[in-house]
């Protein structure tokens, strides 16, 4: 299942795979859907898969992943982590993060944290965390990170940003898993 998001409201609405493939099969390629929220009309148009995507994954293969608790606040959601930086903050449709984490959470910021990932001497990932002068800060372990502090992190480790709790695994995420949890 797809979601795609109100321009108007932002809210989130569920598209099934079965309903694209039926289009794709039937050689339409527009589909016009109604917002539950606030009744705006989304004219969409529905784009194929190329070869110029597929390029650009493997230019990038994910490293490891980041899984976002399910609470009060959102569900459960599993984003990559690629070599470089990875910003990691509240989704908005007027900003844009590396790691949009879709959250009712008044707590976390569009900008929050950051993750980088290097390779070391031994060509083995290491795995940083630091705060991203977020309001509230950011917790790694239940201890909160001090400004412009770096921290290693380790598989199964717990971040917390506002009330939302992520776990970080340096096991690559697969694009299947990407688009069963959407």
């Amino acid at each position: 299942m797809k979601k795609i998001f109100c321009p108007k409201c932002d809210t989130a609405i569920p598209l099934k795979k079965e309903r694209i493939e039926e289009l794709q099969a039937s050689g339409e390629d527009r589909l016009s859907l109604i917002c539950p929220q606030c009744t705006h009309q989304l004219n969409l148009r529905l784009r194929l898969p190329s070869s110029k995507g597929a390029k650009r994954q493997e230019q990038r293969p994910s490293v490891g992943h980041l899984i976002v608790v399910e609470n009060v606040f959102g569900y459960k959601q599993l984003f990559p982590l690629y070599v470089g930086m990875n910003a990691i903050g509240r989704r908005n449709k007027d900003t844009s993060t590396d790691i949009p984490i879709i959250t009712g959470d008044p707590s976390m910021d569009r900008h929050h944290a950051l993750i980088r990932v290097t390779e070391g001497r031994t060509g083995q990932l290491r795995f940083a965390v630091s705060d991203d002068d977020s309001r509230v800060g950011t917790f790694l372990a239940g201890e909160l990170l001090a400004p412009k502090e770096w921290r290693y992190l380790q598989p199964g480790d717990v971040l917390t940003l506002g009330a939302t709790s992520i776990i970080f695994s340096d096991e690559p995420l697969s694009d299947e898993a990407t688009l069963e949890e959407s």
